[in-house]
């Protein structure tokens, strides 16, 4: 009895209380250096920031009207950055395979986000899938359907045919390994002479940067080729105040979104912009519209405030 007892504690030491290898203190371990790499490295904690922030921006190019409004056709894009902020956290924490799970379901749902509303009805395209319903056409369709349609789209068949954004994406499909743990490289055993729980790794935080950097490019381009009047830097304000109906953004978000952007990126969707019919269409019904007065900007203001509160 006496060697059973000395046994079983001799287990608890080794896996902890509840049995377990993966444990919250190890994790508040791993959570703890990775805060003191990133203090150390400033730049890779700015580069995220600048990331994370300008994908935040275009969920507001995405059209929202009175027919589309509460639709779900920007969950999507939503449910997207709510998965990399998720994947974001689990890196911290050293669950990295998780936190690589997590980036493809956002590049995946990221890709619906355009899918759906590639030809301006995904008020109408997405319920199905939205509705989780179990039928064939409201899965989540394979990479090929989604850019066959996305190529539909002239602007975004024009980049690609010059910047090939699908290679890009088809660059990342090794993501889908962490989901399946296509052995060693893809499990939770991921690090250099990892032991069998979390451990902070500095190269995979690495990684992960890299990763997310080019998932974030990828989406950010595909939206901005879906709606290119987002690329085109006016003061909108005077025009429409804060509650801007239309699919552009401010210039100090356009510029912070240019400075992310491969070469020669920020020219091509320009000249896209420029050459767009429906674009320049709705940029003269914009610029045609009477500026708006203080006494209506402060209108609106004094709305929103009552909505908040």
């Amino acid at each position: 009895m006496e060697d059973k007892i000395k046994k079983r504690q001799h287990l608890e030491n080794y896996f902890g209380e509840f049995g377990l290898i993966y444990t919250p203190e190890h994790s508040d371990e791993v959570l703890e250096k990775t805060n003191i790499f990133l203090q150390h490295n400033p730049d890779l904690k700015q580069k995220y920031k600048e990331l994370n922030w300008a994908y935040n921006s275009i969920w507001q190019i995405i059209p929202q009207t009175i027919e589309n409004f509460w639709s779900g056709h920007t969950f999507p894009h939503i449910q997207s950055y709510d998965e990399f902020q998720i994947s974001f956290n689990l890196l911290f924490f050293g669950f990295y395979k998780q936190s690589f799970v997590s980036l493809r379901s956002g590049l995946e749902l990221g890709l619906l986000s355009v899918y759906y509303n590639i030809n301006d009805l995904g008020h109408e395209t997405v319920k199905n899938w939205l509705k989780s319903q179990n039928s064939w056409d409201s899965n989540t369709p394979k990479a090929e359907k989604i850019w066959k349609i996305l190529n539909s789209n002239s602007n975004i068949k024009r980049f690609n045919e010059k910047y090939d954004l699908q290679k890009k994406f088809e660059a990342l499909s090794f993501l889908h390994n962490y989901v399946h743990s296509k052995g060693w490289k893809y499990s939770n055993r991921l690090g250099l002479m990892k032991p069998n729980y979390q451990t902070f790794e500095e190269s995979i935080v690495l990684k992960w940067l890299e990763v997310y950097k080019d998932i974030i490019i990828l989406l950010i381009t595909l939206h901005i080729l879906k709606y290119p009047i987002s690329i085109i830097k006016y003061d909108w304000d005077k025009k429409v105040g804060i509650d801007n109906p239309f699919p552009v953004l401010e210039a100090f978000e356009i510029e912070a979104i240019e400075a992310l952007l491969p070469a020669g990126y920020s020219e091509e969707l320009r000249n896209i912009a420029q050459n767009d019919i429906l674009t320049q269409e709705l940029l003269l019904y914009i610029l045609s519209l009477p500026d708006m007065s203080e006494e209506e900007i402060a209108l609106q203001i004094s709305k929103l405030n009552n909505q908040m509160v």
